[in-house]
């Protein structure tokens, strides 16, 4: 019993559901949607090899950051080992993505909030924004046991609805693609995967055994994709045409369920919040770590810039989200293997 609490003991799974709660968020929602577009099997493909690359690309950055001392967002990493032009740019790429997706989250947050309310989704996204605003600035203590919880409570509800709705399924909803759609899912999947935003976290989080953390980053990393492939497996097989941009609206409609829609949405909100709540934190200590800004305007930046974008009416997550996915993270992906190649010649060893 001692050599497996030493094995896995709690540190090393708080780490873990660290990566889990800050990696499964919007994602998850769209992902039904796209593989319902390009078809089950095209988008199933894609989802392994993509699985494959993040899973890859997370444990390098892993490397990096036990061989770096201080500050290891990944603007710091590039200006550090690439220099001012790629670390320009990646800051470039950081910052428009990281607007990105806390657009998104403000979207989401909405459209479950108006889901379990019955509010409207305009004014239920601005009421989740002002939550989720304040919770940032005050940036709660417990990172890493919020994590656990919610993470835990989130893969539960959704192995509940995957066992009470699977004699719902039919399998003639997983048949098809659609070449025109086949790669729909590219950035919607790379989204929903990437979590290496709270890598610095889990080294932090795991102390003295900090010599696991590859290890915490490949069970944080394939945790959530089996959950997705669950998820996309119940919302696919019982909405067919009716799957919806945000999973939950098309499925209760499938079922005729008042229940599950709000069960559902409650599951939205809860995944939404967590990530939401972790990368906004990540995001207003980049731009007050790297950028040197003033706490507060770091802070009224992280906020002021989603809901600009929010007002204007950019609001149709599926293209948010594939943009995100495929442009923003997909290049930082590439910068992060550029950034191993020179940290292989640190003098500290991981």
């Amino acid at each position: 019993m001692a050599i497996c609490e030493n094995k896995h003991g709690k540190n090393f799974w708080l780490a873990v559901f660290s990566l889990v709660g800050t990696t499964i968020g919007a994602g998850i929602f769209t992902l039904p949607y796209v593989f319902a577009k390009a078809g089950f099997f095209a988008g199933l493909v894609e989802f392994v090899v993509l699985v494959f690359i993040v899973l890859l690309v997370q444990q390098i950055l892993g490397e990096i950051t036990l061989r770096t001392k201080g500050h290891k967002r990944l603007i710091g990493l590039a200006f550090n080992y690439l220099g001012r032009p790629w670390g320009a740019l990646v800051m470039i790429s950081v910052l428009l993505g990281g607007i990105g997706v806390l657009l998104i989250y403000i979207i989401f947050g909405g459209k479950f909030l108006s889901l379990i309310t019955g509010q409207d989704v305009f004014w239920s996204s601005v009421v989740f924004f002002i939550f989720w605003f304040l919770a940032v600035l005050v940036r709660p203590k417990t990172f890493g046991k919020t994590e656990f919880y919610v993470s835990s409570l989130v893969i539960f509800i959704i192995i509940l609805i995957s066992l009470f709705n699977f004699r719902y399924i039919d399998f003639n909803n997983f048949r098809g693609f659609d070449i025109k759609n086949m790669l729909l899912p590219y950035g919607v999947i790379l989204f929903a995967m990437t979590g290496y935003t709270v890598i610095p976290k889990m080294e932090d989080l795991l102390g003295a055994e900090k010599y696991k953390l590859k290890k915490a980053i490949k069970y944080g990393t394939l945790i959530p994709a089996i959950v997705y492939l669950m998820f996309v497996f119940i919302i696919l097989g019982v909405s067919g045409q009716l799957t919806s941009s945000d999973a939950i609206f098309g499925f209760s409609r499938a079922l005729n369920s008042g229940f599950i829609m709000f069960l559902g949405a409650i599951l939205g909100l809860l995944a939404v919040t967590e990530a939401a709540l972790s990368y906004g934190v990540y995001f207003k200590e980049t731009l007050w770590y790297d950028l040197k800004l003033n706490k507060k305007l770091a802070w009224a930046l992280t906020g002021i810039t989603p809901l600009f974008l929010f007002f204007l009416g950019v609001r149709d997550v599926v293209p948010v989200i594939s943009i995100v996915g495929a442009l923003f993270f997909g290049f930082q992906a590439i910068i992060i293997l550029m950034i191993h190649k020179k940290a292989k010649n640190s003098e500290i060893k991981p």
